[in-house]
């Protein structure tokens, strides 16, 4: 169906918004446009039944679960509450179990050879010990003492490292490796703050 163009004034007008003249010049096109005057009763008509109808008030209750579920702090009260209560209850699952395995008699004797299990355990770890520092001082007293016991270990490693030197090709690397160090710790060493400005990468290395 065609409308009207004026139609839509017709909320406007209704709602009191028009300006007096606009109002007037709306009022005098209703008195010759059918349509509108036919669309302007059926408005009425509409709000007279709406407010008629009874209006349901939720009351706060509703207020407060919209609240509950939208603001930050009481969604977090409400998540602490939860965790609180998983808490409690799991803390109270877990200390009944315990209490009531630590009253069986198998576990009186699981625990019995437990202990004595670790007991020897830890008493011939402390006598191995003792026998080792003996020996150690025993050995010390004999010949060259500390230096010969030293000697007996670093000697090895270090004939090992000769041999590996000697070869050219990795005395060539090794030595490669060195100077690629140094240049390293050189490259990266602070600089004067006009030179820092320039390269800021040298900067970031050296802090």
């Amino acid at each position: 169906m065609n409308r009207c163009s004026e139609s839509e004034r017709i909320q406007d007008w209704l709602d009191g918004e028009l300006p007096s003249a606009s109002a007037r010049a709306f009022e005098r096109h209703l008195d010759g446009c059918r349509r509108c005057e036919a669309e302007v009763r059926a408005l009425r008509a509409l709000y007279a039944s709406l407010d008629r109808l009874p209006v349901w008030d939720p009351g706060p209750r509703l207020t407060e679960q919209i609240l509950d579920r939208t603001l930050p702090s009481r969604v977090r009260h409400h998540v602490l509450t939860a965790i609180g209560w998983c808490y409690t209850a799991l803390s109270a699952v877990t200390t009944f179990a315990f209490i009531s395995w630590i009253v069986r008699p198998a576990t009186h004797v699981w625990l019995g050879h437990v202990v004595t299990t670790v007991s020897t355990r830890l008493i011939d770890t402390g006598l191995f010990t003792l026998d080792a520092i003996v020996a150690l001082a025993l050995h010390l007293e004999r010949g060259w003492g500390l230096v010969e016991v030293l000697g007996g270990w670093v000697l090895p490693v270090a004939r090992a490292l000769a041999a590996v030197a000697s070869d050219p090709w990795i005395a060539a690397a090794l030595s490669a490796a060195a100077l690629c160090s140094a240049a390293l710790l050189w490259w990266i060493r602070p600089r004067p703050a006009h030179i820092v400005k320039g390269n800021r990468h040298v900067g970031i290395l050296a802090l």
